[in-house]
């Protein structure tokens, strides 16, 4: 009998021994909750609240434009309570669901961490390099002589030359009862004196003097529309129509100039101030070829006139698009060629403009302004999903967005991998043609874990963050169980039954 009771006792041993490793091979083939008991909490039911949450490593001082991944440290490890990222002021930072930080502005703001009740907070300083900081300016007038009621433009040059798509910059008159200066640097004369022309941007000025002179009486200048000016010397008064011109990339403008007295010469040179942003040919057509603010000089050799040019990728042109049929003169200035991207988004009367993967493999910068400031969408269709970026969500149009999606099926559903891990610019709404599975995850690098994010439905798929992208039907909850305790257990068994035998110096149980 007692022979019999202890062979009872060690078989339970076994028995113990053998459940818990097939509860670890049940848990790890269907990770659904099969292991819970009616009225019984196991291990990977229940909540661990977190206790401490930490900033990590991080950078304090950001670039604008650049990023970074927030690494938060939360105690206990094995804490169910996820991690919560919110920005202060998303005009400076946003932080996607993963703690993914991007600098989309320039200032100081704070990214704060929430697991549970534990929170902590990172405080960040976005600013600008040196390169995009002007430093120096020059500021400049065609003529610095004008009559009453005329026109010059200023010309306005910024160092560093990369700085000219971040600089803000002010132009104001020292005496505007003389001449006024709008904030497209046209100069226009009111009465006879002399003003000051100043351009501040930040703490760098330039300055330009401007001379107004009555008009003599042998001539006098033109009406609204028109730009005019003349030596102050000559009594001629140079007239062009239009004084003011604005163009998209690759479009066209002809100027019409005129003098008077009528017996001055009415033979015309055109000089443009930078023939990276606009071109003009020896008959006076304007060319748009890069974006940015220029001048066209137009002399008869005794007086002059300037004519402000205007180049926007997103601003109704002023374009005519008409050629000048009297010029058979190339230009020397070949002028490039507009995205045809960006100029659908313009001209499209739709809200929707629909393109090909093959069509735009990336989004640049310029066709996320140009959606941005129409407020378009645009629809790129792919092998097996269509990928849409809505203007109204673009952040920032200092990064591009990569519309490739490969995807690849695996033993748990498909997976995917969006922009190749790089900050996005904005939200993207994914439409896939594949639809029977009903939860979606974002593989978490900091740790090595797929995230949950939420059910998926409708083939339909909203991502702020790029990276990798698992659809499927399992709940992956449970395939990151930390196991310990059952691994524990069982070698505490295997353990007492060793001690068990050494101890008894025999194997009865056999």
């Amino acid at each position: 009998m007692k022979s019999t009771a202890k062979k009872l006792v060690v078989c339970a041993a076994a028995l113990c021994l053998l459940a818990c490793g097939t509860a670890v091979s049940a848990a790890a083939a269907s990770p659904v909750s099969g292991l819970a008991l009616s009225g019984v909490a196991m291990p990977w039911d229940q909540d661990v609240p977190a206790e401490s949450i930490e900033a990590g490593s991080y950078t304090a001082n950001m670039l604008l434009g650049s990023s970074q991944q927030l690494s938060p440290v939360v105690r206990p490890r094995n804490s169910t309570d996820s991690v919560v990222f919110i920005s202060d002021d998303t005009s400076i930072l946003t932080v996607s669901n993963s703690g993914v930080v991007q600098a989309v502005g320039v200032g100081t703001t704070r990214i704060t961490a929430a697991a549970g009740n534990q929170i902590c907070a990172y405080t960040i300083v976005v600013s600008m390099d040196s390169s995009m900081i002007v430093t120096e300016m020059d500021l400049s007038l065609s003529s610095n002589t004008i009559y009453v009621g005329n026109s010059v433009s200023a010309q306005l040059q910024v160092r560093p030359t990369s700085a000219s798509n971040y600089a803000t910059v002010t132009l104001t008159s020292s005496n505007e009862k003389v001449a006024t200066v709008n904030n497209f640097g046209r100069v226009t004369g009111i009465a006879p004196g002399t003003a000051t022309i100043t351009a501040t941007c930040g703490s760098v000025t330039a300055t330009t003097n401007v001379t107004v002179m009555s008009i003599p009486n042998s001539g006098t200048g033109t009406g609204t529309g028109t730009a005019s000016t003349g030596s102050s010397n000559s009594g001629q008064v140079v007239t062009v129509n239009p004084s003011y011109v604005v163009l998209k990339p690759g479009a066209t403008r002809t100027l019409t100039a005129s003098v008077k007295p009528s017996s001055a010469s009415q033979k015309f040179t055109y000089k443009s101030a930078n023939s990276n942003i606009a071109t003009v040919s020896p008959s006076g057509v304007i060319t748009a070829v890069g974006t940015g603010a220029t001048s066209i000089t137009v002399s008869n050799g005794t007086a002059s006139a300037m004519v402000t040019v205007i180049v926007n990728r997103s601003a109704a042109s002023s374009s005519d698009n008409s050629s000048d049929s009297s010029s058979t003169e190339p230009d020397n200035d070949a002028p490039i060629e507009i995205d045809p991207v960006v100029q659908a988004i313009q001209d499209s009367e739709d809200n929707e403009i629909v393109f090909t993967q093959a069509e735009v493999p990336t989004v640049t910068g310029d066709i996320l302004n140009a959606l941005r400031t129409t407020g378009k969408t645009l629809c790129v269709v792919g092998d097996g999903y269509t990928m849409q970026i809505a203007g109204s969500g673009v952040k920032s149009t200092t990064s591009e967005l990569d519309t490739m999606l490969i995807l690849t099926e695996s033993d748990q559903g498909i997976e995917f991998e969006l922009d190749k891990g790089k900050a996005l610019p904005c939200a993207v709404r994914i439409d896939l043609d594949v639809s029977t599975y009903t939860r979606l995850y974002l593989y978490n690098a900091v740790s090595n874990k797929w995230q949950y994010l939420n059910s998926y439905t409708d083939g339909i798929i909203t991502a702020d963050t790029a990276g990798r992208y698992l659809l499927t039907n399992q709940n992956l909850k449970f395939a990151n169980i930390n196991w310990t305790f059952f691994i524990a257990g069982g070698v505490v068994v295997v353990l007492i039954g060793i001690a068990y035998v050494v101890l008894k110096k025999r194997y009865w149980f056999w």
